[in-house]
Parts: structure tokens; sequence; C-alpha cells
């Protein structure tokens, strides 16, 4: 092999070497600017925010935190007293963190949190995710430390490629871990709406949200947590 043909190849090596850092930085910019777009700045996302921050400071209650899939909940038919929704869609771990001292000033007798299905979607790692997770339960644990914590485990999807069921599995996997070393209730909600291996098709339109009868069942399999 000569020198020219040595030398041409080296900056092949070089070229391919910088593009693939380039490719990778360029990745986590747009992950994090999707994330902090998730995280707040659409009008809906807002108006949720200021509209909980106006509302009269009931403390003592139970209080469902989380994305779409705790905003949609029709606690209000399905359970035979008050709860306090926190749910914003399209939010991920990061929002929840930005938005904590508005739930922490409620001081909850109980906290339902579930969350991190968005996070999945933006290509962030269980292992990022499940730390954010960390972050929101000891913030909360500081904050008003005589809640008690229920970190709920993700559903499963159907279809859903951004959200493929097997990183679900290893983020409640993991949210089972951080429960039991922060001294909080971890509950399995995975298998409780899978059928043949994916989110049911009666319990679900669109892959990922919950029908009524999913959200009914899901209250049904609560009752022993909110009752204890």
């Amino acid at each position: 092999m000569n020198k020219d043909r040595k030398i041409r190849i080296l900056y092949c090596i070089i070229f391919l070497l910088v593009m693939v850092i380039a490719a990778f930085f360029v990745r986590r910019i747009i992950i994090r600017r999707l994330s902090s777009r998730r995280a707040g700045g659409s009008p809906y996302y807002d108006l949720r925010v200021n509209t909980f921050r106006d509302m009269p400071r009931n403390t003592g209650q139970i209080l469902f935190l989380g994305d779409s899939i705790t905003d949609w909940c029709k606690f209000d038919e399905l359970l035979p007293f008050p709860v306090i929704n926190r749910g914003i869609a399209g939010d991920t771990t990061t929002g929840v963190l930005n938005r904590l001292d508005e739930v922490i000033s409620l001081r909850p007798k109980k906290l339902f949190l579930l969350i991190g299905t968005n996070d999945i979607a933006l290509c962030l790692t269980t292992d990022t995710i499940a730390g954010n997770i960390r972050k929101i339960i000891a913030r909360i644990q500081e904050g008003t430390p005589e809640t008690k914590i229920y970190i709920q485990g993700l559903f499963p999807t159907r279809g859903n490629a951004e959200r493929p069921n097997v990183s679900i599995q290893d983020l409640n996997g993991r949210l089972k871990v951080v429960a039991g070393e922060m001294h909080c209730t971890y509950i399995e909600l995975y298998p409780l709406l899978l059928v043949d291996g994916e989110l049911g098709r009666e319990y679900t339109i669109d892959g990922l949200h919950l029908t009524g009868a999913a959200m009914a069942r899901w209250m049904e399999f609560l009752k022993p947590y909110l009752d204890e």
C-alpha cells in the first residue's frame, strides 16, 4: 500500500470519526430541546400549571401526578371520594421536577406518581429516567415528609414504536428498585391491561392512551392502596 493511499484512508477514518461525534452531540441537543419543549412552553401546559397554582391549597388529600394517562383519567366518576389531579398531557420527568413546588405545597396524604413514557419517546435512557424519578421522590420526601408515595409502573403500549414495551419493562424494573431504596410503595401496573404481550385492544384506541374500561380497571386495582 503506497503512502498516498494510506493518507487517504487515514483522512477517511478521521472524517468518519468526526461525523459520528458530531451526530452524537446533535442528537443530545435535539433531545434536550424536545425535552424542554415537552416540559413546558405549550399553551395547554402553561394553562394547566397556572390553573394548579390558582387552586385553593386543600392539603391532606390523595393526589395523582403524571402525564396524559393521569390528566385524562375520570377520577371523579370512578372513585367515591375526591382526589387532586396533577397530570399534564405530554409531561416528562423533567416537567414534573420543574413544577413540584406546587405539588409539595398541597402536602398530600398520599401521592400516586405515573411518569416516564414520554421520556422514552424522547429517547432518554431508562437509567436517566429512573434517576429523574429518584430526584422527584427525594424532593417530595424533603418537602412533605408525611406524604406516602406510590410509584406506579408504566402500562404497556400497543404497536407504539416510540415507546417499545421492552423499554417500558426495563424502566419498570428500575422503578421497583428506586421504590425499595427510597422506602416507597411500588405498584406494578404492566400486567393489568396486558393482552397477548401488548396493551389490550379494548383498553386503547391509539396504542397508548386508556379507554374508559381501562381507567375503571386501573382504579379498581388501586382500591387497596387508596383505602389503606
